[in-house]
């Protein structure tokens, strides 16, 4: 879908989104949108989310219907502690281990749901995906809520997903009324997701910025992408995180070939040899973590330049790096059938 396209037919309307500074003003003026069903734009650690009440189902069916997103396609839901969760989560021991060790941050973890938790979150199923985010300005807005928020990225669904509060301004301001401005995401890929359904048997279901090796979790270990059934968790359909411009990727340290007039090139450090001004990096040193950092970004900065294609490079399929090459096979997934 386009990024101009009005998503499930909501009218396309004067943009009247607003980007907040951090202050209570603010804070409080965004507590009373969300108190009142709206949906709000929220920096996380990760990227920015859509934030509405997990608790009511008209704004959680309004995230839905913004983003253009499918209802087989749950919602991670955030929590302000891991007290707050219980009430609505049935917690094992294994779950309470890596909450310990990684929350608040980038984990995201699959339990069994209680009722209180709307099957509309869910996608249908009887388990949610819940987090407890460590960004400073997400957890002041969440302490501020007696409910939970369900907050996936705030993009259109499908598109490149959202690293600064511009990208959300842009991309989906003329449905939301204001993006709280948290500067740019630490990570710029989307949390670890976990399945500890099963305790005895937990399953990484996205890669994301917490490793398998950290969280003790065989990379082996993990479930197909699927676009035909409701799914355990977001971001596991086989075409996602596309940019409108074809996506065409190269193996890490290779070249690009076949490559147009109207092409870019984007490689995870600068080329050792000279370059065109259709030549983009990710990364001066070739850090994994500032090439993850700064993927999304690039990628929307070059989507708007009517490039034909974009050659992007994979990276060293390590930590962070499996995350990037994960969301980059969905991006080029999406233009390759």
């Amino acid at each position: 879908m386009s990024v101009n396209a009005a998503p499930n037919g909501l009218k396309q309307m004067t943009s009247t989104c607003r980007i907040l500074e951090l202050n209570e003003a603010n804070l409080e003026h965004c507590k009373q949108l969300l108190q009142a069903g709206q949906v709000v734009g929220v920096p996380t650690e990760t990227v920015y989310g859509l934030a509405g009440n997990a608790l009511c189902e008209s704004s959680v069916r309004k995230i839905f219907e913004v983003k253009g997103r499918p209802l087989i396609d749950p919602l991670i839901v955030h929590f302000a502690s891991i007290r707050a969760a219980e009430a609505h989560v049935v917690f094992n021991d294994a779950a309470r281990e890596l909450a310990a060790k990684f929350w608040p941050g980038p984990l995201t973890i699959v339990l069994p749901k209680k009722d209180s938790i709307s099957d509309l979150v869910t996608a249908g199923l009887t388990s949610v995906a819940i987090r407890i985010p460590g960004h400073p300005i997400f957890r002041s807005l969440l302490d501020r809520l007696d409910f939970p928020l369900a907050a996936p990225s705030a993009n259109p669904f499908g598109y490149v997903s959202p690293t600064r509060p511009e990208h959300v301004a842009k991309t989906l301001g003329e449905f939301v009324p204001a993006v709280l401005d948290g500067g740019p995401c630490m990570h710029g890929v989307e949390s670890t997701i976990v399945d500890l359904r099963d305790a005895a048997s937990p399953k990484i279901l996205r890669p994301g910025p917490i490793s398998a090796e950290a969280l003790g979790i065989s990379s082996e270990n993990s479930i197909e992408s699927t676009d035909e059934r409701a799914q355990a968790a977001p971001g596991m359909m086989t075409q996602h995180y596309s940019p409108n411009t074809m996506v065409k990727l190269f193996e890490h340290s290779g070249q690009p070939t076949s490559i147009s007039r109207h092409d870019a090139v984007l490689y995870n450090t600068k080329p050792a040899t000279q370059v065109s001004e259709k030549t983009y990096w990710l990364s001066e040193s070739g850090d994994t973590r500032e090439i993850a950092h700064n993927l999304f970004s690039m990628i929307q900065k070059l989507d708007g330049l009517n490039y034909h294609c974009l050659h992007i490079e994979r990276v060293t399929e390590s930590g962070i790096g499996i995350a990037v090459n994960d969301r980059l096979s969905r991006a080029a997934a999406r233009r390759s059938n």
